[in-house]
């Protein structure tokens, strides 16, 4: 991995971990990444838990070009949680 892409994951990582706190008060970790091929889209996609409940799996893809979240998959588990909480895990903010 060079340089540049490593600067990428990192900020997007950054910018994922905040997303799901901000936007769901979920403390995460972090498990994997994939960065997409450049010619074909902008973004990384991160997959992860909350944090004490690897159940409470998800998987988070952040444009690394506009520096936000662009889509949001979890398991049914983390489903159960967020609507049990009050959010609406299908909007995107």
């Amino acid at each position: 991995m060079d340089t540049k892409d490593k600067e990428i994951i990192d900020r997007s990582r950054a910018i994922a971990i905040q997303y799901l706190k901000e936007t769901y008060d979920l403390d995460v970790t972090i498990t994997r990444e994939q960065m997409q091929p450049k010619m074909a889209m902008s973004w990384v996609t991160f997959y992860g838990y909350v944090s004490q409940h690897e159940e409470q799996s998800f998987n988070v893809s952040i444009n690394y070009e506009e520096n936000r979240a662009e889509s949001f998959s979890f398991s049914p588990e983390l489903e159960i949680f967020l609507l049990n909480e009050g959010s609406d895990p299908y909007k995107l903010e």
